[in-house]
């Protein structure tokens, strides 16, 4: 999985996934209502979220490219020469100020949803196949709500091995730590709103090792310099 990067982030990964697993037992999907149920607003109001992100599409600007986002992301986002594009709002509790203005609508329903600590539109490109890969964390669990579904030919998520259909206005809910890919046999683009929400962590001991975990991304991510990467150009 994820070939292009070192092995020190591989056998970090790696062992910390096994640290979590041996602790969380869940399947590839999840239940929205039990694990995220303010999901129900988001549906309610997914009309004026597709209004909002369609219309940042249709601006003149260009949302940056995954892998341009993070550089350590090239296998699963520069693989095949089309587009896997991003509009992030919030990476790991920390807001886009400039990104989050050209939604707000979308801001302030996020802004009152606690277990929220990353969001994104996610834009595929016609044809577009992001191969697959999983998550290097367990502590977050991944949520999309479909904004524009291509209507004809095969557009689809798996999580697990397990096929997922997106429709327009609909929430699905999985594990980011399971082999998952997305295929866009498609001639349109598809989009979805993309969150992480932060998963409860059983036991003292994991929760304490858990913060450290997620403080230790945060500071990755700005080393990377991840946030000044991620604005439209």
């Amino acid at each position: 999985m994820q070939n292009n990067r070192g092995c020190l982030f591989k056998y970090f990964r790696d062992s910390n996934l096994k640290l979590y697993n041996s602790k969380i037992k869940t399947g590839a999907y999840l239940d929205l209502e039990t694990y995220f149920p303010e999901h129900s607003i988001l549906e309610n109001n997914w009309k004026e979220i597709q209004k909002e992100i369609l219309g940042v599409m249709d601006s003149g600007g260009v949302l940056p490219k995954f892998h341009e986002v993070d550089d350590g992301q090239e296998y699963i986002s520069d693989n095949d020469g089309l587009s896997w594009s991003l509009l992030n709002l919030m990476l790991y509790g920390v807001w886009y100020k400039k990104n989050a203005g050209l939604c707000p609508k979308t801001t302030s329903l996020l802004k009152n949803m606690k277990g929220v600590v990353g969001a994104y539109f996610s834009v595929l490109a016609p044809g577009k196949h992001i191969p697959p890969h999983k998550g290097p964390y367990k502590g977050i669990i991944r949520y999309q709500l479909a904004l524009k579904v291509p209507k004809n030919g095969e557009c689809k998520i798996f999580v697990g091995g397990i096929p997922y259909f997106w429709t327009e206005g609909k929430s699905v809910l999985f594990d980011d730590a399971y082999t998952h890919e997305a295929v866009n046999n498609t001639t349109e683009h598809r989009v979805v709103l993309l969150l992480d929400v932060k998963r409860k962590i059983p036991g003292f001991f994991m929760r304490q090792y858990d913060c450290f975990i997620f403080s230790l991304i945060q500071f990755m991510i700005i080393l990377n310099g991840t946030f000044s990467k991620s604005e439209m150009k």
